[in-house]
This record gives C-alpha cells, structure tokens and sequence, in this order.
C-alpha cells in the first residue's frame, strides 16, 4: 500500500511538472502566460522580451490551430506605422490580410470591431475557396480568423495581441471558447494614452506574414 502511495504521488507529481507556464514579457507591467493543458500543446515559436512573442496551440484532436502574437505597443510597423491606436490597429489587420485573397472566396477584406475590456481590437474571416463544399483534410481548414486587441490601453506604453485561428466551424461552441480565451489576455482598460519612445524594428505579426495561404498559418504564419 505504502510503495502503491509513492508511485501515485511520483505520477502526480511528474503530471504536474508537465503543465509549464510560458510567461512573456511585453512591458515593465505586462507580463503574459500561457500554460500547457492536458489538451492542448503550446510551441513558443520564438520570444524576444519587451518585444515580441510568438506562440502556437493545437489541441490533440487537431480540431483547430492557433497562433498568437503578443507584442509591445512600442514597435514599429512597415517602419512607417504601429498598432497603438484603432486606426492603425484596423490597417494592419485589412493590411496583412489582403495577401490572403487570392486563395480565399471573399474579394475584399471586411473587418469587424471587437470591444473587449474597454479595449478595442479587430477581426476578419477569410474562407480557402478551394475546400468550399468539398471533405476538408485532415490539418487543413475552411477558415482563418485573424485579427488583433489591445491588450493593456491605447499608446505606446501598452500591448497588444495579434492572432490566427485555423477551424472548420467559425460557430461551434469550441470556436466560441477559444475566441474568449484569446480576448480573456486583454486587461481591463484606461482609454487614456501614454507615450513612450519606439524602436525601429520590424514588425514581428507582418514579418511572419510572408507566404500567402492559409496553409502557411502553421509555420506561424
């Protein structure tokens, strides 16, 4: 009974030590995690603090595959623009995504407001016109839903997170929950903006953004 009492604590305890935490730091006061479930894989794509990071997650059933994008307000975009306000934020989502359009049904990007926390933030859906009525593959999907919130306020002091979600149901309830896990990062927030000074760096959401097909989502798009 006793050894039976080891081994379980022994099992438990490793169980546990399998559930990592990722944090992330984008500001001196935003600091992010992610935490390894039972059914879900977290892969850090790759992590710079007070910049950027960039994490996928897929489920074991391969249901769906997300990738998400924190970044520090204090970025550049394109070297000429950044996301710390709501028309900058609803350029770079139309901006990255009309890549997309040459292999998806819809000919224009159409985006729609998020409010979130007192946030603000965008998203559009793109559909892969080459799978529309027909059995999807396994690790393919029909939809990407794409977009980017304000995580922590407007300016420079913030953060903001860009996301991918590949799915096959833009309404299943599991659609529904990833979506509030996504907007569940925001902090509630102040509306009124800070300023800070901003490197000159290339913007890590368009940088993964180079190869245009839905596909192309899995290597962190």
């Amino acid at each position: 009974m006793k050894r039976s009492l080891i081994v379980l604590v022994a099992m438990m305890a490793g169980a546990s030590a399998l559930a990592k935490t990722h944090a992330f730091q984008m500001t001196p006061k935003d600091t992010f995690r992610v935490e390894d479930t039972e059914e879900w894989t977290i892969t850090v794509k790759r992590y710079k603090p007070l910049y950027y990071a960039d994490v996928g997650i897929r489920p074991k059933d391969a249901s769906f595959s997300l990738m998400l994008y924190f970044m520090t307000n204090m970025r550049y975009f394109m070297d000429y623009n950044r996301f710390d306000t709501p028309e900058a934020m609803k350029f770079i989502v139309i901006e990255t995504s009309e890549k997309y359009l040459q292999v998806s049904v819809e000919k224009a990007i159409e985006v729609e407001e998020i409010s979130n926390k007192g946030g603000y933030g965008f998203k559009t859906t793109i559909t892969d016109k080459d799978l529309v009525g027909k059995p999807v593959p396994k690790g393919e999907f029909l939809y990407m839903i794409r977009g980017m919130i304000s995580l922590s306020g407007s300016g420079l002091a913030g953060s903001s997170l860009g996301f991918s979600l590949m799915t096959n149901d833009t309404e299943s309830p599991e659609t529904q929950k990833i979506m509030e896990y996504i907007y569940d990062f925001a902090k509630e927030q102040d509306t009124a903006p800070a300023d800070a000074k901003r490197p000159s760096e290339e913007n890590p959401l368009t940088a993964q953004d180079a190869k245009p097909s839905l596909e192309s989502h899995e290597q962190g798009e």
